[in-house]
C-alpha cells in the first residue's frame, strides 16, 4: 500500500529544485560592465605576448588600455540595472580578471625585459602575493548589502560578519592594484632595472598597507584616461 504524502513535510531546497527562469546557453552573467572587464583581460594577454617577443612598446600600451578598462567596467557597472546575481558575478569576474591583468602581466613584462635574475624573482614572488592579498581584503570587504547564491537568487547566502575595520564607501584600504597601469609604464621610460624592480617591490607595498585610497570620482575619470592617452603617446613615438 502506497503511504500518503505529508502535506507538512517541507524539503529542503536546492539548486535542482529551483531551476533559473530562462534556460540560458551559456553560464555567467553578461552586460557591458562584464564586457570590458573581459576585454581588458584580453588587452593583458596581448601584453603578456607581446613582453615576452621583446616588444616592450606594444606590451606596455597593451597593459594600459588594460587599465582604461578596468578603470570604466566599475562605472558603468553602476549605471546599469543589474540583478544581485549579476553583481555578485560581477565583482568575482573583475578579481579575477585584475589578478591576470595588474598581478602576472606587470611580473612577465619586467621578468621578459627588465631582469630574470634570482633577486628580481624574489622581488616578483613578493609583488604578485601582495596583489593577491589586497584583491581578497577587498572582495570580503565590498559594501554589497545583498550576496545571493548566483545559481539560486531566490535563496541569498546569509552575510558574514562585518570587517573588524571596514573602509568608508569613498576610500580604498590600500593602493588599487589598477593603478601599475599607470605607475609601471612611466618608470620603464628610464629603462632601468633597479627602478623597475624598486617600483614593484614599492606599490606592492602600498597594496597591502592599511591607508585610505580616495576613489576615483568625477573629473578622474577624465583625468586618468587622459594621463593614460598621453603616456600611450609617448610610448607610440618613443
Amino acid at each position: 500500500m502506497r503511504a500518503a504524502k505529508n502535506p507538512h513535510t517541507h524539503k529542503t531546497p536546492s539548486i535542482s529544485d529551483n531551476p533559473p527562469s530562462k534556460k540560458l546557453i551559456l553560464i555567467g552573467h553578461y552586460n557591458l560592465a562584464n564586457y570590458l572587464t573581459l576585454l581588458g583581460l584580453l588587452f593583458s594577454l596581448a601584453s603578456c605576448c607581446f613582453a615576452l617577443m621583446g616588444t616592450l612598446k606594444t606590451a606596455v600600451v597593451c597593459l594600459m588600455i588594460a587599465g582604461i578598462c578596468d578603470l570604466f567596467d566599475g562605472f558603468v557597472a553602476r549605471k546599469i540595472t543589474r540583478t544581485d546575481a549579476a553583481k555578485a558575478f560581477g565583482v568575482q569576474l573583475d578579481t579575477v580578471a585584475d589578478v591576470v591583468s595588474f598581478g602576472m602581466t606587470p611580473i612577465i613584462i619586467a621578468f621578459a625585459t627588465v631582469s630574470a635574475a634570482w633577486y628580481a624573482l624574489i622581488i616578483y614572488g613578493f609583488y604578485i602575493l601582495c596583489a593577491v592579498i589586497r584583491l581578497a581584503y577587498y572582495n570580503t570587504t565590498a559594501p554589497d548589502p545583498a550576496n545571493p547564491d548566483p545559481s539560486n537568487p531566490d535563496h541569498p547566502i546569509p552575510e558574514p560578519p562585518p570587517p573588524p575595520n571596514p573602509r568608508p564607501a569613498s576610500h580604498y584600504r590600500g593602493l588599487p592594484v589598477t593603478y601599475i597601469a599607470l605607475i609601471l609604464p612611466v618608470v620603464l621610460l628610464f629603462a632601468a632595472e633597479w627602478a623597475s624592480l624598486s617600483a614593484l617591490a614599492a606599490v606592492g607595498v602600498l597594496y597591502v598597507l592599511n591607508i585610505g585610497i580616495p576613489k576615483p570620482k568625477g573629473v578622474w575619470y577624465a583625468i586618468f584616461p587622459a594621463l593614460a592617452v598621453l603616456l600611450i603617446l609617448i610610448w607610440c613615438l618613443r
